[in-house]
C-alpha cells in the first residue's frame, strides 16, 4: 500500500466523489480548484447502486441505473471542463459501493474530497455515511465539503496540534498547503486543565497556571521544530489555548480557507468512527475540513 503523503509530495493527483447531491457537486468544483492550484490531475469518481442482495435484476434495470449514472458524471465532467479548460480530468463510473469505490481510486492519491450531507450542518450528528466512512478510512488524506463552503475561500489555514504523532501528517500538510497558497499558517494547540492535573501527582491546587501555559507553548513549538526551516517563507502564528480541541479550532475557522486534522492510523473496525474532534469540525466548521492519517514519519 502506498505511503499516505500530503499533495505536495504525490504523484498529483485529487479524487472527488460525485453523487446527485448539491454537496458533492460543489465538493467537486472544490476539488477542481485544488487540483489547478497544485497542477494536479483531477478524477471524478461517481458509483452507482448496486443490485440489493436476493434480487434479480432485469437487464432494463441495470441498463437504466448506468445510464443514469453515467449522465450525472458527464454532466458535470463537461461543466467542469469548461470551468478549468487546462486541467487534465479523467472520470470513472463504478458500480459498486461509494465508499469501496472512493477508497479503491484513492490508493496513491494526494487528497480525496467529498461532500457532506446538507442536513449535517443542523443535525451536528449527521454526517452522512458516505463522508464519514470515507473520511474514517480513505488511504489518502479526505476533504469534506459542504454544500455553503466558499470554493476559493481567502483566509489562513489553520492546523490543529495536539503534540502527539497523529498529527504529524497534518502538520505537514499544512505547511504544505500554506505555501501553495501563499498564506498564512495558524498552528493551534488546546488543553484541558483537567487532563493536566490528572496527569501530574500531587496537590493540584498547586500547579502553576503560568508554567502549564509555557508548558503547552512548548509541545507546539516542537511539534513544527524543522517544518518552519522547510517552509521558511510560510508565515506561522502559535496559538495556545485552553478548551477542547474542536471548540477551541472553531473559533478559528470562520476567518480560514481550510483547517486541518489529524487522524491516527488505527485497526479497519475502530476506524469506522472518527474521532470527536473530526466529527465536530466536519459537522459545524464554516470552511473545508481536511483529515490527514498519520504514518508518524520522522521530522525533517
Amino acid at each position: 500500500m502506498p505511503r499516505d503523503v500530503p499533495i505536495s509530495s504525490a504523484r498529483g493527483l485529487v479524487v472527488a466523489g460525485l453523487s446527485a447531491s448539491t454537496s458533492s457537486q460543489n465538493a467537486v468544483r472544490w476539488a477542481a480548484a485544488q487540483a489547478e492550484r497544485h497542477t494536479a490531475e483531477l478524477r471524478i469518481v461517481h458509483a452507482y447502486p448496486l443490485p440489493q442482495l436476493g434480487q434479480p435484476v432485469q437487464r432494463d434495470v441495470d441498463d437504466l441505473l448506468r445510464n443514469e449514472a453515467s449522465a450525472l458524471l458527464d454532466r458535470v465532467a463537461d461543466v467542469t471542463r469548461h470551468d478549468h479548460p487546462r486541467l487534465e480530468i479523467t472520470t470513472r463510473l463504478i458500480q459498486e459501493a461509494p465508499v469501496n469505490a472512493l477508497r479503491n481510486e484513492s490508493r496513491g492519491a494526494a487528497l480525496t474530497v467529498v461532500g457532506a450531507k446538507e442536513s449535517s450542518r443542523l443535525t451536528g450528528a449527521i454526517l452522512g455515511s458516505v463522508a464519514s466512512a470515507v473520511a474514517a478510512v480513505n488511504p489518502a488524506p479526505v476533504a469534506v465539503v459542504h454544500p455553503d463552503h466558499p470554493v476559493n475561500g481567502p483566509g489562513p489555514v489553520v492546523v490543529g496540534v495536539d503534540g502527539s504523532g497523529g498529527s504529524s501528517g497534518a502538520i505537514e500538510f499544512a505547511f504544505a498547503e500554506a505555501a501553495v497558497r501563499n498564506t498564512e499558517l495558524v498552528a493551534v494547540h488546546a488543553w484541558k486543565k483537567s487532563l493536566v492535573k490528572d496527569s501530574i501527582p500531587g496537590d493540584p491546587s498547586l500547579l502553576d497556571p503560568v508554567a502549564i501555559e509555557e508548558e503547552e507553548a512548548a509541545v507546539l513549538s516542537e511539534a513544527l521544530a524543522g517544518w518552519c526551516g522547510k517552509y521558511p517563507d510560510v508565515v506561522v502564528t502559535h496559538e495556545v489555548r485552553e478548551g477542547g480541541a474542536a471548540t477551541v479550532l472553531l473559533e478559528y475557522c470562520g476567518s480560514a480557507s481550510m483547517v486541518v486534522v489529524g487522524r491516527r492510523p488505527r485497526g479497519e473496525v475502530v476506524a469506522l468512527v472518527m474521532g470527536s474532534t473530526s466529527r465536530a469540525l466536519t459537522a459545524h466548521s464554516p470552511c473545508p475540513v481536511i483529515i490527514v492519517r498519520s504514518a508518524e514519519p520522522d521530522r525533517p
